[in-house]
C-alpha cells in the first residue's frame, strides 16, 4: 500500500512540475515575442529619426547648415532605446532557450 501511495504522490508531483514547466515556457515565449516587437519598434523609430527636426541644425558661415547638439542628443537617445530593447530581447530569448 505504501508503494501505491508513493507512486501516486510521485505522479501528482511530476504532473504539477510538467504543468509548471509548460507555463514557464509559455511565459518565456510570450516575453520573446513582446521583446522582439519592442525591438522592431525601436529600430523603426531610430530609422525614422535620422532626418533632423526643427531646431536641430545650425547655420554655417558658408551658407549651409549642419546638425547641432540637439540632433546628436536625440540620436543618442534613439540608439540607447534600441540597445535596451536588444538586451531585453536577447535575455528573453536566452531564458526561453534555457527552458526548452
Amino acid at each position: 500500500m505504501n508503494r501505491l501511495v508513493l507512486a501516486l504522490l510521485f505522479a501528482v508531483c511530476a504532473s504539477a512540475s510538467a504543468q509548471n514547466r509548460s507555463s514557464q515556457l509559455d511565459q518565456a515565449y510570450d516575453e520573446v515575442r513582446a521583446s522582439y516587437t519592442a525591438l522592431q519598434q525601436a529600430l523603426a523609430r531610430r530609422d525614422e529619426g535620422v532626418e533632423s527636426q526643427p531646431g536641430e541644425r545650425t547655420g554655417s558661415a558658408a551658407g549651409g547648415s549642419r546638425p547641432n547638439q540637439n540632433y546628436f542628443a536625440r540620436q543618442a537617445i534613439l540608439e540607447q532605446e534600441v540597445e535596451q530593447a536588444r538586451k531585453r530581447y536577447e535575455a528573453a530569448l536566452k531564458r526561453w532557450n534555457d527552458l526548452k
